[in-house]
């Protein structure tokens, strides 16, 4: 084991850690490769490599690579690539490569090159798409515009914030979600969402765990 190491609990005989600093961690049958972690948690890690991560956890994870994580949990054979993650969820085999994601629950979803800030997201995959305040089911989306689905449900969009908030609504393929084209941006200003878990929970929602609204 090489790197700095301070107040930190290790299962030494399934770890193995290199050219790390570790401050405050526990870390159980993991591997962690060039990072630097503070106050984490880490179990059944396969490769944590290149990462810098904050007040966060790790269960069962496939890959973290390159990485900014802060306040947030990867789990349940997840991965994360070359991306920002701040106050989110990443679980149920969700894969996120080259993206920023904030205050944001991913469960069963891959996303790619894309922003989401307050949303949850549910099998859906997301390609170069960015997105606030919403939750997402079901819809391959690409450059805004959903494109597909990903099984046999509709599409569900429902909206964070503004009159129609908590309304679900099934969306056509080829459709935009109104004020979210990025053309629209700048003439829009639109308030940071809050989460209403009410308004929306199902019997399908309730392992959900939202995280709290993310403020850069």
């Amino acid at each position: 084991m090489d790197g700095k190491v301070q107040s930190s609990a290790f299962d030494r005989d399934g770890n193995t850690i290199t050219e790390s600093s570790l401050s405050n961690c526990t870390i159980n049958n993991s591997t962690v490769k060039r990072s630097a972690l503070s106050d984490c948690v880490l179990s059944n890690v396969e490769n944590a490599s290149r990462i810098t991560a904050q007040k966060s956890q790790f269960h069962n994870t496939v890959l973290v690579e390159r990485s900014d994580i802060t306040n947030s949990t990867i789990r349940t054979q997840s991965s994360v690539r070359r991306s920002t993650i701040g106050r989110s969820v990443i679980e149920d085999s969700s894969s996120v490569s080259r993206s920023t994601v904030g205050g944001t629950t991913l469960s069963r979803s891959e996303l790619k090159r894309a922003t989401l800030t307050n949303c949850a997201v549910t099998e859906c995959n997301i390609d170069r798409s960015d997105f606030q305040g919403l939750v997402l089911k079901y819809g391959i989306w690409k450059r805004n515009v959903l494109i597909g689905r990903t099984g046999d449900q509709e599409p569900i969009v429902i909206r964070n914030y503004g009159p129609k908030a908590g309304q679900s609504a099934s969306v056509l393929v080829g459709s935009t979600i109104p004020g979210l084209d990025p053309k629209d941006h700048a003439a829009q200003a639109v308030r940071p969402p809050s989460y209403h878990a009410g308004s929306y929970t199902s019997a399908n929602d309730r392992g959900l765990d939202l995280p709290p609204p993310y403020e850069p």
